[in-house]
């Protein structure tokens, strides 16, 4: 061999040493500091240590990846004149990095990247995060495996390193590739799996898919020694309120998971013996809700709480709408002619339950409206603070003048109930309408009118008891607590609702779901972002409607071969949308036809897991 052959070999060497020590001392560094530190490495990669929810298998493998990654990017200086709003994205997530990294003495070129209209003003040198080629990739993974091999040198464990590579740059289509360290109970490392995503679509057609069979094929192609014995898995997942289209994820959910064994083709319904688990989040004001009406309703009624607060409130009187006085006055009116007509109160009652947002859900509307809940639906309406005054005044001055003896709940204690009842032992007196109060007075009988309306559908509905409701209906919480009350109440509600409309669920499923609300509540703050689980039989009317009526959103077979130690996995998705945003547009070895407007486009996305023991 030539002496100038040795000496390239021989300085090739030095370097893959002296980059092997450089990324192992940044690791380290990067463990020992918080989630989302980043460092440069051979001062073009940007290094992140993210959280597990940016995990790239994070919703491939059933949230089975645990803990924060490493992920590695390339990271390019551009002029913002240049950026798309893809690369916007990428852009932020650099800006973030910056302010997390000023402890560690790094500089990333942004200067003054106030937002995306300052970038147009005037252009300028900004960093942005790219994906790397195959062969960068290859290289530092293999870094990585030699730096933590315990055969060659015995350094502490970290956690997984990922790269995110650029699709084009490989024939099978690309996009990620990672390493996973395996420890003893020590913190040894006795083992390491590799993993190679790879993404194509959009695609029109599940027609020309692969069969099982070759699927099986492939994945034994990689087991070695032979071993034919292949466990497979299938997973689904329905999608009824189709949040899968959302471009955000602050919406009501409500997704149908299913999981069995022994998978018996491609696009397999499943079976009726497969585990089958519904997954909802109620998130109020969504239009599309049964309990829309009922949620306008709240918020009305939360902006006089607020009010009270702030001292601003937002009236939700119509234009050009008749007084709300003359309404009062009729509505008086018809209270004073009760006893010689007495279809009136009938009459009052009606038009009470037309008005109600329940009489637009799917729930029978209350027949038990109070003087005071009536009135409510009148006076949240008001124009303004005179208005309200007005009316409270006219009220008040029939009830002292006993021209009215309506009735009320006992259970209703708003300070316009209480005058009610004085009315009647003729020892009322009518406070001074100024100041707060008439908001207070207005916001009290509301609150008293909800927390009925909800209690009231869940007893009549038979989900609940009026024990298990108590903790919701306290009688000396302030009107801030109550309104918190009230819309956790709201959510359940919600919840019933979605549930009803969208998977016709079955009553007893509907009182299974609505107690671990109840009792999720008692303990938590109301969070719209929390999600309820709730098993359900595959074989149940409700779940198998779905399977007729709909196409999954995401179908996945999962392939494993092997013990613990030598373990292979290969899971193969199809899914209505990409599973990663910068491999969309690609064409692999599956051939399709070409995706066409009025068809629903869909996307594949294979990944390859195996493991070696190293010790």
């Amino acid at each position: 061999m030539p002496a100038v052959w040795v000496k390239v070999e021989e300085e090739q060497e030095s370097q893959v040493d002296v980059d092997k020590d450089e990324l192992t001392e940044l690791l380290q560094r990067l463990k020992s500091g918080n989630e989302g530190n980043s460092e440069l490495f051979k001062e073009e990669f940007r290094i992140q240590l993210v959280q597990q929810s940016q995990h790239p298998l994070c919703n491939l493998l059933d949230d089975k990846q645990k803990g924060a990654i490493y992920l590695l990017q390339r990271e390019l200086q551009v002029l913002s004149e240049q950026l798309t709003s893809e690369s916007l994205d990428g852009l932020m997530e650099v800006k973030n990095l910056q302010e997390k990294n000023e402890t560690n003495g790094e500089e990333i070129n942004l200067e003054d990247t106030a937002g995306e209209d300052s970038l147009e003003e005037k252009p300028r040198m900004v960093a942005e995060l790219h994906p790397v080629s195959i062969k960068e990739a290859r290289y530092f993974l293999s870094l990585f495996a030699m730096a933590h091999n315990p055969a060659a040198d015995a350094r502490p464990a970290v956690p997984p390193l990922w790269v995110q590579v650029d699709v084009q740059s490989s024939r099978e289509g690309i996009c990620y590739m990672g390493s996973e360290l395996h420890t003893d109970r020590k913190g040894h490392v006795t083992g390491m799996s590799t993993f190679t995503v790879t993404a194509k679509g959009p695609f029109s057609t599940t027609a020309n898919l692969p069969t099982l069979d070759i699927l099986q094929k492939k994945h034994r192609s990689r087991v070695f020694p032979p071993n034919n014995n292949v466990v497979t898995q299938g997973f689904a997942r329905y999608d009824l309120f189709g949040t899968h289209d959302a471009t955000g994820e602050h919406q009501t959910s409500l997704l149908i998971r299913c999981c069995w064994k022994d998978v018996m083709s491609v696009l397999q319904v499943p079976p009726y013996n497969a585990g089958t688990v519904m997954h909802i989040r109620a998130v109020p004001g969504d239009m599309k809700s049964a309990a829309y009406s009922i949620y306008k309703e709240l918020q009305t009624l939360s902006g006089f709480v607020e009010g009270l607060s702030t001292g601003e409130v937002l009236w939700c009187g119509e234009e050009n709408a008749a007084p709300l006085t003359t309404t009062i006055s009729n509505f008086i009116q018809e209270f004073t002619e009760l006893h010689v007509k007495k279809p009136a109160l009938q009459k009052v009652k009606d038009e009470a339950d037309t008005n109600s947002p329940m009489h637009h859900m799917l729930f029978s509307p209350r027949k038990d409206l109070d003087f005071t809940e009536a009135l409510w639906e009148k006076l949240s309406g008001c124009s303004g603070y005179q208005e309200l005054v007005d009316c409270l005044q006219l009220v008040c001055a029939a009830l002292q003048q006993g021209k009215i003896q309506p009735m009320v709940h006992r259970s209703n204690q708003s300070q316009l109930a209480c005058l009610v009842r004085d009315s009647f032992e003729g020892k009322m007196r009518v406070p001074d309408l100024d100041g707060a109060l008439p908001i207070q007075m207005l916001a009290e009988i509301g609150v008293e009118k909800m927390k009925r309306d909800y209690t009231s559908f869940f007893i009549a509905e038979e989900l609940t008891t009026l024990n298990q409701l108590s903790a919701y209906l306290k009688t000396d919480a302030g009107l801030e607590e109550n309104l918190a009350l009230l819309h956790k109440l709201h959510v359940m509600l919600e919840m019933v609702a979605a549930s009803k409309s969208f998977l016709n669920l079955p009553h007893e499923n509907l009182r299974t779901l609505l107690g671990m609300a109840l009792q999720h509540y008692s303990k938590h703050r109301h969070d719209d972002r929390h999600t309820f689980q709730l098993p359900l039989s595959a074989g149940a009317s409700c779940v198998k409607s779905v399977y007729e009526r709909s196409q999954p959103v995401v179908w996945r077979l999962h392939q494993t071969t092997g013990g613990k130690d030598d373990q292979v996995t290969s899971v193969f998705q199809i899914s209505t949308r990409p599973a990663y945003d910068h491999a969309m547009s690609t064409v692999g070895d599956v051939t399709l036809s070409d995706p066409t407007p009025d068809s629903q486009p869909f996307f594949l996305t294979t990944v390859q897991q195996s493991r070696v023991y190293l010790t």
